[in-house]
């Protein structure tokens, strides 16, 4: 992947024969004449047109830099891809910050990262909104809650030991390699609520947690309609709801749906954990328009996590 293209608008054209010309010469023609026989009204002055408002700058960058590579994951036992983002036009990318980004139940296709989000990257650094940092995404596979012992393997064993040794090899997020941040879409949203839990148990608490209409169902019928835990007991004991408590005090931010089919787990966690300072509820469902529109927020709240120097 080379870069996000935005397609602009298209201008109409429009065609006149030469019996229309014509025409429309004789009625101009016609009516100049008609103007200066007539006695003319005293009008009063036109009014002055208003300005025009400035056209927005282009971004100073263009689009972000995205890169997709494969690498191969022990605990998947299989090559999987490595999709990392951050704006253009910086000096030097050395120890570059990153927060990982998890995908819904699509995996990496059509993008791991709604675009949305994606979206906002560039125009939001270039506006000096937010500082320079970037977006990492690993697959984890089809229907993936990213969870250990999953149809597609270990999946939190491999965000937690195997990404910061990939982020390390590229020089990025630092010496130990760990995203200061972590949000998710979907079934990315319950992975990157465990993941912080796990990161928060581990000692290394994360900054900021952006949940774009996360997974969460309530009963086990529900969850069992996924596919994904063999019994109520696993799905309870990796059930973000469940594990609040576990996450410390990182802030976690939440965008939903109006009308999502896990707003009841959104309304749960809101009331379970005390640091929300972002619950959003926008029209739409459980859908890619809704994670797109809020792309500009996701990002600026994973900013508000950027760890301070020295």
């Amino acid at each position: 992947m080379s870069g996000i293209r935005i397609e602009g608008g298209r201008m109409r054209e429009m065609k006149f024969g030469r019996r229309s010309l014509l025409s429309a010469a004789g009625m101009i023609v016609a009516g100049s004449v008609a103007a200066c026989s007539a006695p003319q009204p005293q009008r009063p002055p036109a009014p002055q047109p208003l300005p025009r408002p400035p056209m927005p700058p282009a971004p100073a960058s263009g689009p972000p830099l995205v890169n997709v590579e494969t690498v191969y994951s022990e605990h998947r036992g299989a090559d999987t891809s490595l999709m990392i983002a951050h704006p253009n036009g910086l000096q030097d990318t050395a120890n570059l910050p990153m927060a990982l980004f998890l995908h819904g139940r699509d995996a990496m296709n059509p993008s791991p990262i709604p675009w949305g989000v994606l979206d906002a990257l560039q125009p939001e650094f270039d506006a000096g909104n937010i500082p320079p940092f970037g977006l990492v995404a690993v697959d984890g596979g089809f229907n993936s809650y990213w969870n250990d012992g999953s149809a597609n393997g270990d999946l939190m064993s491999m965000l937690l030991q195997e990404v910061p040794g990939w982020l390390r090899e590229r020089g990025l997020a630092g010496q130990d390699g760990l995203p200061f941040a972590c949000g998710g879409v979907s079934t990315g949203g319950f992975g990157a609520l465990n993941y912080a839990a796990e990161r928060n148990m581990a000692g290394s608490p994360l900054a900021a947690v952006a949940t774009i209409a996360p997974a969460l169902p309530v009963t086990w019928q529900h969850m069992q309609e996924k596919g994904v835990f063999a019994s109520e007991q696993e799905w309870i004991e990796t059930d973000p709801l469940r594990r609040v408590d576990e996450l410390g005090d990182v802030p976690v931010g939440i965008w939903i749906g109006e009308f999502d089919v896990f707003r009841e787990g959104t309304d749960q966690l809101a009331q379970l954990y005390p640091n929300t300072p972002i619950y959003s509820v926008v029209p739409g469902g459980h859908e890619g328009p809704v994670f797109d529109s809020v792309g500009v927020d996701a990002v600026g709240f994973l900013a508000g996590g950027f760890p301070a120097e020295g």
